[in-house]
């Protein structure tokens, strides 16, 4: 990257090159400043880029000289608040619900829904009985599970990690 000594403009290599009508002016590849400063440009450096927290972005910073040199900085803009929320409760909630999913499955179900079918069907008492339970259990979870999201939102706790919050989650009692 290059940048215009006067109005700080930033160009690649393609748009370079183009800058003069004159075939006489031929820039290589890796052109330095004192070929450049001839026509009002030096070689651009970038800071090393910030790392990003999820839904952070980077924008072009401040473009300064140092020891001769030239430099961009970067920016990092923060994620929109609204953003992080919605990607948070997306998670947390994805969560969940495969931790409903799976327990159902390990019980021999295709899924929560399935399980929860049972609950009203009064035919085989066991899966009847695994239906209610499988209903309570999921009730629990999702009542603890949005709780928990409001505290965490409202500042009344830390969000904790996804493996940690799935361990605080009501247990699972099915009858035998």
């Amino acid at each position: 990257m290059y940048v215009n000594i006067e109005t700080r403009e930033v160009i690649d290599f393609t748009e370079l090159s183009k800058l003069h009508s004159d075939p006489m002016v031929l820039f290589p590849p890796d052109v330095g400043n004192e070929a450049l400063l001839d026509h009002g440009y030096v070689v651009l450096e970038e800071d090393a880029k910030p790392a990003l927290k999820p839904l952070e972005t980077l924008q072009a910073g401040e473009i300064r000289t140092e020891d001769g040199h030239w430099y961009r900085a970067w920016n990092v803009v923060p994620a929109d608040p609204e953003q992080v929320i919605a990607a948070v409760t997306s998670n947390f909630e994805q969560a969940t619900q495969s931790h409903l999913n799976s327990a159902a499955v390990a019980a021999g179900y295709d899924d929560i829904s399935t399980a929860v079918s049972y609950a009203e069907e009064p035919a085989v008492p066991k899966f009847q009985n695994d239906g209610k339970a499988f209903r309570a259990w999921r009730s629990l979870v999702w009542a603890y599970a949005y709780e928990q999201l409001a505290l965490v939102l409202a500042g009344g706790r830390e969000q904790p990690t996804v493996e940690g919050f799935l361990l605080e989650l009501p247990a699972l009692e099915l009858p035998s």
